[in-house]
C-alpha cells in the first residue's frame, strides 16, 4: 500500500492576487462615489430626530407644566446651533429666555442644547423670524403662530429632495417627510 504525501500551498500566485485587487477596484469604484452622499443622508436624519426631540420635549414640558414653553436659538434661521427651552413667563411665549439673579419675572431654563456640529441648514417659516416656537399649556402651538410650521433640514452635499421636512401643525402635532419634488424645497 502506497501512502501519498500531501503538498500545502505556501502562498498566492501572482494571478489570484491580481484578480483580488481586480475585485477590490470594481467594488470601491461603486462604493466610493455613494459614500458621500450616504453620509449626507444620515447626517440629515440625525439632524432632524435631534430638532423632533427637542420639539416633542418643549411640547411634553407645557401640558405637563401647565405654562407656555418655548424654544428659542440665538443664530437667525439655523437649528444647527445652540437651542434653548424653557418655561416662558409670557403667556404668548415671543420673548427670549430671559435669567436674572433676582428670581422674579424670570424664564425657567428646561434644557440647553449644544450645537452639534453637522454640517446641515435647517431653516423654517415661523413666525418673529423662525427665533422662537411656542407650545401653550394644551401643547399647541402659541397664539403668535397664525399657520403650521415647516422646518426644512437639508445638507449642502444632497439635492434639496433628499432633504427632510419637520411640521408642526396648530394643534402641535409633529410629523417628519421627506422633502421630495415639493417646490419649497430647503426654505
Amino acid at each position: 500500500m502506497k501512502i501519498s504525501t500531501l503538498r500545502f500551498n505556501r502562498g498566492v500566485t501572482l494571478v489570484e492576487l491580481m484578480i483580488v485587487l481586480a475585485i477590490m477596484g470594481i467594488l470601491a469604484g461603486l462604493i466610493v462615489p455613494n459614500y458621500g452622499s450616504l453620509i449626507a443622508e444620515r447626517t440629515v436624519t440625525a439632524e432632524t430626530k435631534r430638532m423632533i426631540g427637542i420639539l416633542k420635549l418643549a411640547r411634553s414640558e407645557a401640558r405637563a407644566r401647565g405654562a407656555t414653553v418655548t424654544v428659542s436659538r440665538p443664530a437667525r434661521r439655523d437649528w444647527t446651533s445652540d437651542v434653548d427651552v424653557f418655561e416662558s413667563r409670557t403667556s404668548a411665549g415671543n420673548a427670549a429666555y430671559v435669567a436674572t439673579t433676582s428670581g422674579f419675572d424670570t424664564d425657567d431654563l428646561i434644557k440647553q442644547v449644544s450645537r452639534t456640529g453637522r454640517k446641515v441648514t435647517s431653516r423654517d417659516n415661523a413666525a418673529n423670524n423662525g427665533d422662537l416656537i411656542s407650545f401653550n399649556l394644551r401643547g399647541w402651538l402659541s397664539s403668535s403662530e397664525s399657520r403650521n410650521i415647516l422646518i426644512a433640514v437639508c445638507s449642502p452635499g444632497l439635492e434639496a429632495s433628499k432633504g427632510k421636512y419637520i411640521e408642526i401643525n396648530r394643534v402641535g402635532k409633529i410629523r417628519e417627510r421627506q422633502i421630495g419634488n415639493d417646490n419649497r424645497g430647503c426654505l
